[in-house]
């Protein structure tokens, strides 16, 4: 048994317990930090938080005659800036978009932005570069339902000669207009969030809520949770995400990508709710994530005839490791709309639970030349059914 170091922030490191086991350990392991105890575990991918900026620790991971070490500095830090300074009361009442977002936007480079335990209201929070986001444990982003409070992003633009164009809004492989996400980066790099809180999307059947009438555009198609448009360098860890009104976590046209350690939960018979889709995106890694909800719990694709024939941009070199797969339609779904193609799929060392399939091709007829799928690597996997 080894013990490394998967991702590390100012606060917080995620380790990974080496011991030959899919998801859950084969024992249980009790974690010391500087010789403290800190919390026992049975993940193979476990978060270690509220650590000091700029600081050795020495890790412990501990169990029956088992024994590892890790020691490591965390990252520099400038300042924390807590929205609660800037007018949050995180009381479940107040609209707090408006001063997360100023935080946000105050934020330097090396610095963290603090939301701490308490429930914010919020409609949708636009990141920027260079930004640490830190959920901690017991804060929830709880968000609104009203489709008036939201922004609308076109599905394209036409740019002013008439030639190019510029694609904001997405549903489904077309260019269409879409609510912006709850959490929502365009054209942003070098970006954190983390932590041990949640984002609640709050999504129901209600008749003034997302799931109502729910394949019907209604001034826009539905928003995701996290929606990340030609993005580079973000990482996701730690966090819950949860009720989402469509796909919970959608990387577009985007690079240079990590979910870690999260956990995605939505009821089983919620529509449209897939996990985490990586759409025209590569070099993204996906560990550690606990999947329960109502559709696909990972769909990759590419884009319908038009994204995929104007722009040919695969989904390549992605990497699905010590995820746990859970009630949901595919384990691993490749397309339906993946004109584009995909390349370079490694599927290793995951639990798929009473999911109705493992993996899932979608074929179509009229996808193009470029709908190629090359490279699919499936190894080591547990279905359970």
């Amino acid at each position: 048994m080894k013990i490394t170091a998967l991702f590390k922030t100012a606060r917080s490191i995620t380790i990974e317990i080496e011991d030959g086991s899919i998801y859950e350990t084969a024992h249980i392991y009790e974690i010391y930090v500087n010789n403290s105890h800190y919390q026992t575990t049975n993940k193979v991918i476990t978060g270690i938080y509220g650590l000091k900026p700029d600081t050795r620790y020495s890790i412990a991971v501990v169990g029956g005659q088992k024994k590892a070490l890790l020691e490591l500095t965390t990252d520099y830090e400038f300042v924390t800036l807590n929205v609660r300074d800037f007018g949050a009361r995180g009381d479940g009442n107040q609209d707090d978009t408006l001063f997360i977002q100023a935080a946000i936007m105050a934020c330097p480079k090396q610095s963290r932005i603090l939301i701490p335990a308490g429930v914010y209201k919020i409609t949708s929070l636009f990141l920027k570069d260079n930004i640490r986001l830190e959920l901690a444990k017991g804060a929830v982003l709880s968000a609104e339902t009203r489709r008036t409070k939201f922004p609308v992003y076109p599905g394209m633009i036409q740019s002013y000669d008439e030639d190019g164009e510029y694609n904001l809004g997405t549903w489904e492989g077309n260019p269409l207009p879409m609510f912006t996400g709850i959490i929502t980066g365009v054209n942003i790099a070098h970006v954190m969030i983390y932590g041990e809180g949640i984002i609640d999307g709050n999504a129901g059947y209600d008749p003034d809520n997302w799931w109502y009438h729910q394949k019907q555009m209604r001034t826009a198609f539905r928003p995701r949770m996290i929606f990340l448009n030609r993005c580079q360098d973000v990482t996701v860890e730690g966090i819950t995400v949860t009720n989402s009104p469509s796909w919970n976590i959608h990387p577009y046209f985007s690079s240079h990508l990590r979910f870690l350690n999260l956990t995605v939960l939505n009821p089983k018979d919620s529509p449209n709710t897939d996990g985490l889709n990586p759409e025209s995106s590569r070099d993204v890694e996906i560990t550690g994530i606990f999947f329960s909800l109502g559709d696909d719990c990972i769909a990759v694709k590419s884009g319908k005839i038009y994204m995929g024939s104007k722009y040919r941009t695969p989904s390549e070199n992605i990497t699905i490791r010590q995820c746990c797969m859970r009630d949901g339609h595919g384990s691993i779904t490749i397309g339906s709309e993946m004109a584009g193609g995909v390349k370079n799929l490694t599927v290793r060392d995951c639990l798929f639970l009473n999911t109705d399939r493992g993996l899932r091709i979608k074929t179509r007829r009229g996808r193009g030349k470029d709908a190629v799928i090359d490279g699919v690597l499936f190894e080591n996997i547990a279905w359970i059914m």
